[in-house]
């Protein structure tokens, strides 16, 4: 009675159980927007940037510092087990040389010191730079981002075009099957050849070898989409989006190029700047530095360790330090002159990315246009072979048309979709690109729906 009892609710348990599985199964969908927000929240390279942000904010303290009194305290504790002789030579006091120790045994003196910077361009050169430093900083983190935001992008319109190209196989098996269907029946009361159905058997398990294959290629795109997401590959996925063709696939107006608007570019000017105020600094190391200083001491002294530490005596001092460079060696002569080599490079360098950035530029526009115009193309072709397919499956089923006939057109209309997918990718891949060559990525992110 027991046994019948507990039978419900194993029954019950087991359904709680299947429900779980089947929840926690179920993939979670991200539209392009939310998959970008992900990337940009937990790509491991953004922490990485931002702590870059956060350590030159922190050497712009350091920088600070130079300007800022330096204090400075010593202790020291003297234990002298032999102390030195001095001799005053004979005559001076007496016929003969008189040997004397000096000081006691023990020696204890605490001094306290304030230094400050009075003249020191170089430290003024220092607190430039650090705030270049920090604005490349911020923009390399952006720069990261958009680097991110491509990525994420690029994988994204990959698995759109396998759910596009899945959908065109489905199809595709849908009407082999209803095809082999109507063959078999025709096989079977004689009026069709074995050959017939064996060659229409051999497409249909094409169809299904490829709808196998995307498969796999598909969740090789979702891994690269999780990687760029900074997702762990083991979280089942999905998008949620399908191609408009009406909507989503439309050349862009107005392209025009302005260099200033790229990050690198900004980037890398800001680097010259920093090399300029490094030849700066550089130059100011022949200028003589002037600091003044504070100090305060104590110190007792004694024969016997203990009445050592008890009778005190302090003193104080202040003054200025005056350093005059004079001769190094040529150091600081070949050090201004491979920072001045060094800038040159850097704005040659400029000179060349602004030639690649048009290259780029240019490059991005023309694949765009004929990726373009080849997608169109391929549209108008497919919907052509649609047709064609469509017209000749019913002059086959009505048997106004040979097997081989419907295969060639079938065939066609295959390649016509394969060249569509490919086109689809292609012109995707290509607007990303231009957006990207223009520095105009983000503004394209804010549009998207």
């Amino acid at each position: 009675m027991k046994k019948v009892k507990a039978l419900p609710i194993a029954i019950l348990l087991m359904m709680v159980s299947v429900i779980t599985q089947a929840q926690e199964s179920k993939p979670i969908l991200f539209s392009l927007k939310e998959s970008i927000a992900y990337s940009l929240k937990n790509n491991p390279s953004s922490t990485i940037y931002k702590n870059e942000v956060l350590i030159a904010k922190e050497k712009k303290t350091e920088a600070l510092a130079g300007y800022l009194p330096q204090v400075n305290g010593t202790g020291t504790f003297d234990d002298n087990l032999k102390r030195q002789v001095s001799v005053i030579p004979a005559g001076a006091f007496s016929k003969e040389e008189i040997r004397i120790q000096f000081g006691n045994q023990y020696n204890t003196n605490l001094t306290a010191q304030v230094d400050q910077v009075l003249f020191d361009r170089s430290i003024t050169v220092a607190k430039e730079a650090n705030k270049v430093n920090t604005l490349i900083a911020d923009l390399k983190l952006l720069q990261n981002n958009e680097n991110i935001v491509y990525n994420t992008i690029t994988a994204y319109y990959q698995i759109l075009t396998y759910n596009e190209q899945e959908k065109l196989l489905v199809e595709n098996e849908k009407k082999y099957d209803e095809l082999l269907r109507i063959l078999q029946l025709q096989y079977e009361k004689g009026v069709a050849k074995k050959i017939d159905y064996d060659r229409m058997k051999v497409s249909q398990n094409n169809i299904k070898s490829q709808l196998s294959l995307l498969k796999t290629n598909r969740e090789l795109a979702l891994n690269k989409l999780k990687y760029a997401m900074g997702m762990e590959l083991t979280h089942n996925i999905a998008i949620n989006d399908s191609l408009d063709y009406s909507m989503q696939v439309s050349m862009p107006v107005g392209n025009q190029l302005d260099t200033k608007n790229l990050l690198d570019f900004k980037i890398q000017s800001n680097n010259i700047a920093l090399q300029q105020l490094d030849v700066e600094r550089r130059k100011f190391a022949f200028y003589p530095t002037l600091a003044g200083y504070a100090r305060y001491g104590a110190q007792t002294f004694g024969n016997e360790f203990g009445k050592s530490f008890g009778n005190w005596f302090d003193y104080s001092s202040i003054g200025l330090k005056l350093n005059i460079p004079i001769f190094d060696g040529n150091r600081k002569k070949s050090q201004l002159s491979q920072s001045k080599l060094t800038l040159l490079n850097a704005q040659e360098n400029l000179k060349l990315s602004e030639r690649n950035y048009e290259l780029q530029y240019q490059n991005a526009n023309t694949a765009l246009f004929r990726s373009f115009t080849s997608m169109n193309d391929n549209k108008q072709n497919l919907d052509l072979a649609a047709d064609i397919l469509k017209n000749t499956s019913l002059q086959y089923q009505k048997g106004t048309a040979s097997l081989t006939d419907f295969l060639n057109s079938d065939y066609s209309y295959k390649e016509a979709q394969s060249n569509y997918i490919s086109s689809l990718l292609n012109f995707l891949t290509a607007r990303v690109d231009l957006e990207k060559s223009q520095g105009n990525l983000s503004t394209y992110v804010n549009q998207l729906k």
